[in-house]
């Protein structure tokens, strides 16, 4: 959840009495237990198991946690796709970690400072407790699809749809503490109140970690009160059984509420590059990190609407090569990355956005021989009217136009795309000699064996078939 600031995390433990105790703790717990069970309809069995930690315990627990989602594979590869697309995440703020009150879902125990006074963390609490009470009931593990190897068989894109449900869940139950009479439902306080969080949890710094967060908890809180809004908890605990497959579908809920599906893209679609063969791992990037990729050149409600179209890709992941590797120790930026959309327009709305997109983070490789992880501030102009700007350095890219689309050509090598119909085509930091692989994936695409595709979604259908959420919705079942 949206945590106190720096500030006021500072002046709580400057004014903090002596260590909480356990019984302490302990009480406030139960009676966090006992009213979300009566507001959430959420009842949790037996006592649940925590531990009051001092601050090194609280420090050490914090890494633990942290290491642990870094072990997870799927959570590797995420990270790695964020690399090559410039989207790295800064360093973990290490100023106080461990202050806040966390539910660890591995051994089921919810584990509280005892250097924060429990006002200070009450909300916090209130929302691990919640966490606590869902999971006990519908099961992170299930949601997640999470095998006995401890690995998620949903792609990325999925898995940060299902999270948005999960922090969504946590943030309206405690908004139904604090307010009962759910005067928040409405949609003027729901706006405003989102409008509210996503201020609060702004980071000066921006990228990626702020847009998951802001997506998770407040898309996530928008998308779950929307199902609260006009129907009793059971719709909201039908998400959990019924959950969204996109990232997509959170930030556009009338298409989880038509079943609109992503398109599957198969990972046999996505070429070998000359130097490094055949793609180590492929990922599905999705609206979100399409969006925020494209904010790293372009404003963010710009970047918004050229992304709304998404329809479904794939992304390929190269593993280090020579030709990605001249001086024996960089890892490989390499990236071929395969776009479907709704419809040729929104296509072309995103084409033109992620080219200026391509020729900055070309330019950023030539002048410091790494893929850069911070752009040139956002552009305003809309997608549909971008211009690509022309190079004014001596030491930019080499741009070549095609026909449909542009390659800029720089000391990294190749960044570039190709438009078709309603596919996009790109490459990232490809080897000299790949731009035949744009071509090869709109080829791929146009055969259509290997692209499950959706119904168009323009116009859109009233319901598709076998919707079972647009059945209930109408009463037919």
């Amino acid at each position: 959840m949206v945590g106190p600031s720096k500030l006021a995390l500072a002046a709580a433990l400057a004014i903090a009495p002596a260590a909480l105790t356990n019984d302490a703790v302990r009480a406030e717990v139960d009676r966090l237990v006992a009213s979300i069970g009566s507001a959430r309809h959420l009842t949790y069995h037996g006592t649940l198991p925590l531990r009051v930690l001092d601050r090194p315990e609280a420090a050490r627990e914090a890494e633990r946690l942290n290491d642990q989602a870094d072990a997870d594979p799927t959570a590797a590869t995420d990270a790695e796709l964020l690399r090559r697309l410039g989207l790295a995440a800064p360093p973990r703020d290490q100023e106080d970690p461990g202050a806040s009150p966390r539910y660890d879902a591995v051994t089921g125990r919810l584990w509280v400072p005892s250097f924060v006074p429990l006002e200070a963390q009450k909300v916090a609490l209130a929302h691990e407790v919640a966490h606590a009470a869902a999971d006990q009931r519908f099961s992170f593990r299930r949601l997640m699809e999470i095998g006995a190897d401890g690995r998620s068989r949903l792609n990325g894109d999925a898995r940060r749809a299902r999270l948005a449900v999960v922090e969504g869940d946590a943030m309206l139950t405690g908004l139904e503490l604090l307010d009962p009479r759910e005067t928040f439902l409405g949609a003027h306080e729901l706006t405003a109140l989102a409008a509210r969080l996503r201020a609060a949890g702004n980071d000066p710094a921006g990228g990626w970690t702020a847009e998951l967060a802001g997506f998770t908890h407040v898309d996530g809180l928008l998308f779950v009160a929307r199902a609260r809004a006009h129907h009793p908890w059971s719709t909201v605990d039908a998400l959990w059984t019924d959950p969204p497959s996109s990232t997509e579908q959170i930030l556009h809920p009338e298409k989880y509420e038509s079943c609109e599906a992503p398109v599957t893209v198969d990972p046999s679609l996505l070429p070998p590059l000359p130097g490094l063969g055949a793609p180590g791992t492929t990922e599905v990037a999705g609206e979100l990190m399409i969006r925020a990729w494209l904010a790293s050149a372009w404003a963010p409600e710009v970047a918004a609407r050229a992304a709304a179209g998404w329809g479904g890709d794939r992304a390929a992941l190269y593993s280090t090569g020579p030709q990605a590797a001249p001086d024996g120790g960089a890892p490989s930026a390499a990236l071929s990355w395969l776009t479907v959309w709704d419809d040729a327009g929104e296509a072309d709305d995103f084409a033109h956005a992620a080219g200026l997109v391509l020729q900055r983070m070309a330019e950023a490789d030539d002048q410091t021989g790494t893929l850069a992880t911070s752009l040139a501030p956002p552009a305003t102009a809309p997608p549909g009217t971008a211009q690509l700007r022309q190079p004014g350095r001596g030491d930019a890219p080499s741009e070549t136009s095609r026909p449909d689309g542009v390659v800029f050509s720089s000391g990294g090598g190749l960044f570039g795309l190709a438009r078709r119909a309603d596919a996009v085509a790109l490459l990232i930091a490809a080897p000299e000699g790949s731009e035949p692989s744009l071509d090869a994936m709109l080829n791929a695409v146009r055969r259509g064996g290997e692209v499950n595709r959706r119904p168009a979604s323009h116009p859109r259908p009233a319901a598709l078939p076998g919707c079972l959420r647009r059945d209930r919705a109408g009463g037919s079942e």
